[in-house]
């Protein structure tokens, strides 16, 4: 067993990023006007979500991560990049696009409750710059973050010019998929839905590992992929690969889960350990160790390289 040590693997990160901005407070009385909270704000907080959270998580991990994507010319925009930044994440690639507000979701708490949820938005079909393709092979791996807003409204042309420039030493594309249809990511070298992605992708009903494993196995041929993490919540996740590989993740159990964030948290560390050491159960149980760290704390959480050497050596020892 070894510590891991991610400084060395390079991420190429094409997504949706957005914010996630915090509004807490408490609240001791209904409003007079409607059967609501009146709130009183404490404090409030923004982190960056979506594709900026798996960027959060992978310089948390030690990686070196480029990103794509897009944000609005306006302060939450501003705001995303210098948070980002200050991780020494490179925001190069982020195109800041005028009239365009950049993707927030504003979550008021009270008394450490959610009870609403203001999101801000606005689709976009966005052409991605074919110079980010010139140097794909100086990646180790690359990750689609697609959360339907509009950066990979093509995703198929983006794995297509990756694949092509890069025919010598294929490099590895993860995705975690939004798109009902897979055939957007034909070719992705692994793919990461949650069950409910599972069930829509695959018109197959999703009500036990058999009917998992059965879908995952049509996609697989349908779409070459080489495997699909399928992540089953709390229940870990299914790894079905080609030519009838299969492996079950178990869980870690974690009282009182908060998942939010939690996928980005996996798919992070189930890229960057892939990147690494090209083992996809390996990989996978480090995602699994990972998440289970995630969502033990509050709201959008990271998970650091120091607590995730020290829950792997707990349970491999």
């Amino acid at each position: 067993y070894m510590d891991l040590n991610f400084s060395k693997i390079k991420i190429l990160l094409i997504g949706d990023f957005m914010l996630d901005h915090y509004i807490m407070g408490s609240s001791n009385r209904l409003s007079p006007e409607a059967p609501v909270p009146v709130i009183i704000p404490e404090k409030s907080f923004s982190i960056p979500g979506g594709a900026g959270n798996v960027a959060m998580n992978l310089a948390e991990l030690g990686a070196n991560i480029n990103c794509v994507g897009l944000v609005g010319d306006d302060k939450w925009g501003k705001l995303l990049i210098k948070i980002m930044e200050d991780k020494n994440i490179d925001t190069s690639g982020i195109e800041i696009a005028k009239n365009f507000p950049t993707t927030i979701k504003k979550r008021i708490y009270s008394n450490g409750k959610q009870i609403a949820r203001l999101d801000k938005e606005k689709k976009i079909k966005w052409k991605i710059n074919d110079n980010i393709f010139e140097d794909t092979g100086s990646y180790d791996i690359v990750i689609l973050s697609d959360y339907n807003k509009g950066v990979l409204s093509s995703p198929q042309s983006v794995i297509k010019n990756i694949q092509s420039k890069d025919a010598i030493k294929k490099i590895d594309i993860i995705v975690d998929p939004k798109k009902n249809d897979f055939k957007h990511y034909q070719n992705a070298s692994i793919i990461t839905p949650n069950l409910k992605e599972l069930q829509k992708s695959s018109n197959c009903d999703i009500n036990d590992e058999m009917s998992i494993i059965d879908a995952c196995s049509s996609l697989i041929e349908k779409h070459n992929f080489d495997y699909i993490c399928a992540k089953k919540g709390e229940k870990g996740m299914s790894i079905v690969g080609k030519n009838g590989f299969l492996k079950n993740i178990e869980p870690h159990f974690v009282n009182n889960p908060d998942v939010t964030g939690a996928g980005d948290t996996a798919i992070s560390a189930l890229t960057i350990t892939y990147a690494l050491t090209k083992d996809i159960e390996f990989s996978a149980k480090i995602a699994n160790a990972a998440a289970s760290i995630a969502v033990s704390k509050a709201g959008t959480a990271m998970v650091s390289i120091e607590e995730l050497n020290k829950l792997i050596s707990i349970k491999t020892n």
